[in-house]
């Protein structure tokens, strides 16, 4: 080693260098996700006050900016589910937008999703509400009838969502089978897919919930 310093008696300096480096980096790395993940929790507070503000243009930023913290923006899923009975559409389209990028933690306002499914006039609000809904799995029984109602939407991804959405419930959507059965035959050759899936998965559920 000794002999190696002396042929390159900068290389003490250089390893020293590489260690500095890396720790710095470290700390860096440290330091901004701290800030980070702070910054996104104190903003989800604030921003769930926001969507009960009277002016309808900042409950609607208040819904875009918790859309872009999407998982992190789950503190403020209740109030989104407020935001899908608002007056303005746009409020409504940007809450029903954000709860799908939140994902399953969502679930906590599968009711007001349901009911956006079936009654809201804007085909995107019903669409992100499907897709949403689609996240929860087993968990979205409450809305079976919805779902059902949803699979004649005039929006195909909606048909779609809600065919995959029966099918991951299960044996509890077997009410929705003829309707399902129906959109085989569908215009539409990502809802004929779901259609099939879905026969397929609650048929499946329907057999193994029989056996002793």
């Amino acid at each position: 080693m000794n002999a190696m310093w002396k042929t390159n008696p900068l290389l003490p300096l250089r390893r020293m260098n590489d260690r500095l480096v890396y720790i710095v980096c470290f700390l860096l790395v440290v330091v901004m996700v701290v800030l980070t993940t702070g910054c996104d929790q104190n903003d989800v507070s604030r921003l769930a006050v926001e969507l009960r503000n009277r002016d309808s243009g900042i409950r609607k930023s208040a819904a875009k900016d918790l859309e872009k913290l999407g998982a992190q923006a789950a503190p403020a899923v209740e109030e989104l589910g407020k935001c899908l009975s608002d007056d303005d559409p746009q409020v409504r389209y940007r809450a029903a937008k954000a709860l799908s990028k939140i994902g399953r933690p969502s679930k906590l306002v599968v009711n007001q999703l349901a009911t956006a499914l079936v009654n809201d006039p804007d085909r995107q609000v019903r669409y992100y509400a499907a897709k949403t809904i689609d996240q929860f799995a087993d968990e979205a029984a409450p809305a079976v009838a919805q779902l059902t109602e949803a699979l004649s939407d005039d929006h195909p991804k909606v048909r779609c969502y809600a065919a995959k959405s029966l099918g991951k419930i299960g044996a509890e959507a077997h009410v929705a089978l003829k309707r399902i059965e129906a959109l085989k035959k569908d215009k539409e050759k990502d809802v004929r897919k779901a259609a099939e899936s879905a026969v397929r998965r609650i048929r499946k559920k329907q057999s193994e919930s029989r056996r002793p």
